[in-house]
């Protein structure tokens, strides 16, 4: 948040997973400080209580939010459906924090890593691939082109060579094979 930046609307994390509330969590965030969150360079405000709401909404339920001041360091952890937003920032100093999201293995991340990382992520540890998108939620939810995601990291993979797919198929005539930047020029 920089200097002079507005409250966010109020949401919650895991509004883009489409079940009716209430219901289960089905996401937890986290909200790591880099800086110290204090009331004056907009500290996250939650609404205790709002992720047991079903639709209501925070402008109808006339409530008060609760700042969550921290110093650098401290990590806020709390329900993807916990109604929540960053403050104001009325201080001469940005705040800076990080927001990482864990959902369930089936629900589409907010952020696709597998595109943002890309193959740098053969580096990481298993667990990290597998928090990342490098995995499948049995019996096969999250598999590219009908294989495991983890074939991809393979440096000898070949997604032309495939060929099983429909979608693949008509996907590499229509693009000539060609990736990357060629692909979005």
């Amino acid at each position: 948040m920089h200097p002079g930046e507005t409250a966010q609307d109020f949401h919650f994390d895991d509004g883009g997973i489409r079940v009716p509330r209430p219901r289960p969590t089905h996401g937890v965030s986290t909200i790591w400080a880099l800086d110290d969150f204090t009331e004056k360079n907009g500290a996250t405000e939650v609404i205790p209580g709002s992720h047991l709401w079903g639709d209501e909404r925070p402008e109808q339920m006339h409530v008060d939010p609760v700042k969550i001041t921290m110093p650098a360091g401290s990590v806020v952890v709390f329900s993807g459906l916990l109604w929540h937003r960053g403050g104001a920032n009325n201080s001469g100093s940005p705040r800076l924090g990080i927001t990482p999201q864990y959902c369930e293995p089936w629900a589409r991340q907010l952020e696709n890593m597998i595109l943002a990382v890309g193959p740098r992520a053969a580096d990481y540890s298993e667990r990290i691939q597998a928090m990342i998108g490098y995995s499948i939620h049995p019996p096969f939810m999250g598999y590219v082109d009908g294989r495991h995601p983890l074939r991809c990291l393979d440096a000898g993979y070949d997604p032309t060579s495939t060929g099983e797919n429909e979608q693949s198929r008509r996907f590499w005539e229509d693009y000539g094979g060609r990736t990357g930047r060629a692909l979005r020029d």
